[in-house]
């Protein structure tokens, strides 16, 4: 048996396109360092749910369930318009996401603010992904006066915990700064919790310097003065919505990669953006957040830093010059999502 697993799960929409570049790269890279790694192929999504009533074949869940506890294996995932991602996650607990936001130099211009205002920006987002309100109890009905629906925020102290010390690792690693986003002049209670656990957590950490900051200013701030934040400390709720703010900021959602971890070290890889259905299909799709999710890949499963480097330094050199539609500027060679990923493998060898 390989000494890694990696099941691909391509999804629909742009999720085959993107995954087949992803795909490729890693191919690339476990060459290079004589990776030995298993790839397997996994249909999941829409056709699967048509064809069984379910969104994974029970194969593919049975796979994922022996190896949910091994740390040496991952999903590297698509998109799909409903499930199995929710499932996913909570199923083996992949409650540690990890959303870097990165601006490039080269592709400055992608931003809608100044360059001056967004060079710099290297945020990462570390958001809570298997409570809160997206699993939260619900209901609705009908009154007199017409349609009603409720759906409770729950955390609970453990969950809070175990992601507040996560992020405290990750901003221990990177450049010891940490905001914990809240919102917790109107959500007292909950957030209260949460503020009270990272004082608590942060006695472990006394090199990292913690501050908290309201979800709506944090918006702002992210606008005005991105470059001033290193690690965010979110809910399930706000880290969703703020990294895509932050792809925003950065130019394109088509760069932003992320890694979902349980405790085990198992890992899902996958770009924070979704189906895209207006152009899947059409060979036209940004590939790089996927590409990178396998740069994260390589840095919390294969637990090599020299390849996630290499994968990084392949990208940036082919920003220089080649660009997709979302990215495109006069001066660049327009691309396609296949020759995206042929420019980023071709690089990996230079970058050597």
């Amino acid at each position: 048996m390989s000494k890694y697993q990696i099941l691909c799960m391509p999804g629909e929409g742009i999720g085959p396109e993107i995954v087949r570049e992803g795909e490729r790269v890693l191919r690339a890279v476990c060459k290079l360092y004589n990776l030995d790694v298993d790839i397997t192929q996994h249909q999941v999504g829409e056709s699967v749910q048509a064809e069984t009533g379910y969104p994974m074949y029970a194969a593919t869940q049975k796979l994922c369930d022996e190896l949910q506890t091994n740390p040496n294996a991952g999903i590297l995932f698509g998109a799909v318009s409903n499930e199995p991602i929710g499932i996913l996650r909570k199923r083996y607990d992949l409650f540690a996401n990890l959303r870097p936001i990165r601006a490039y130099p080269q592709i400055s211009f992608a931003s809608p603010l100044r360059p001056e205002r967004v060079q710099g920006t290297d945020i990462m987002i570390v958001r809570e992904l298997v409570s809160d309100i997206y699993y939260g109890d619900y209901s609705g009905g009908f009154d007199k006066q017409g349609r009603w629906a409720q759906q409770a925020m729950y955390y609970h102290e453990t969950e809070m915990r175990r992601i507040t010390r996560k992020a405290l690792e990750v901003a221990r690693q990177r450049r010891k700064q940490l905001h914990l986003v809240h919102k917790g002049n109107v959500l007292i209670d909950i957030f209260g919790i949460w503020r009270a656990v990272l004082k608590e957590e942060a006695m472990n950490f006394p090199d990292v310097d913690c501050q908290d900051i309201l979800v709506d200013n944090m918006a702002m701030q992210m606008v005005l003065q991105p470059t001033g934040f290193d690690v965010l400390l979110c809910s399930n709720l706000f880290g969703d919505i703020l990294s895509d703010l932050g792809a925003g900021v950065v130019g394109s959602i088509g760069l932003l990669p992320s890694a979902s971890i349980n405790e085990y070290g198992f890992g899902l890889y996958e770009s924070i953006g979704g189906t895209a259905p207006t152009i899947a299909g059409q060979n036209k799709a940004n590939p790089l957040s996927t590409i990178l999710s396998v740069a994260m890949m390589c840095r919390h499963t294969f637990k090599h830093e020299e390849a996630a480097q290499l994968i990084e330094a392949a990208v940036e050199k082919t920003l220089a010059e080649y660009r997709t539609a979302d990215l495109y500027e006069n001066g660049c060679t327009l691309v396609s999502t296949s020759e995206m990923g042929d420019r980023v493998i071709a690089n990996l060898g230079s970058s050597l």
